[in-house]
């Protein structure tokens, strides 16, 4: 559970970096994202791995200097070896709003690392 927790806080900085102000290393994505993973959006749109692998790309900089990313609340909801489900909150500022929402992820968590298998 703590690879999990370590995870979650670690993609999401890259997140704030890469996001914010175009910095970092592309290929730590598909390194987190196992290649059956799927996201589900805030508006119930389903995306597989390549789709937000092209977004993240096609995004680098898109939210200025100014963006900050914050996770909260990380917490383990179950774990079945190698399987565990986490739950967070992402806080971001983006163009002076501030927005937030709760997350669900299902890691499989092997050797030490901890892989993204969905989030919604």
């Amino acid at each position: 559970m703590r690879e999990a927790a370590a995870e979650i806080v670690a993609l999401h900085r890259l997140f704030e970096v890469w996001l914010g102000r175009g910095e970092g290393d592309p290929r730590r994505f598909g390194e987190a994202f196992d290649p059956a993973f799927t996201m589900v959006m805030p508006d119930g749109r389903r995306l597989d791995r390549a789709a937000v692998l092209a977004y993240l790309h096609s995004a680098r900089g898109a939210r200025g200097a100014n963006f900050r990313i914050e996770v909260e609340n990380v917490e383990a909801l179950h774990a079945a070896p190698p399987l565990v489900l986490m739950h967070y909150v992402e806080r971001q500022w983006s163009g002076g709003l501030e927005t937030a929402r709760r997350a669900t992820a299902l890691f499989r968590v092997e050797a030490g690392i901890a892989r993204w298998l969905s989030v919604q």
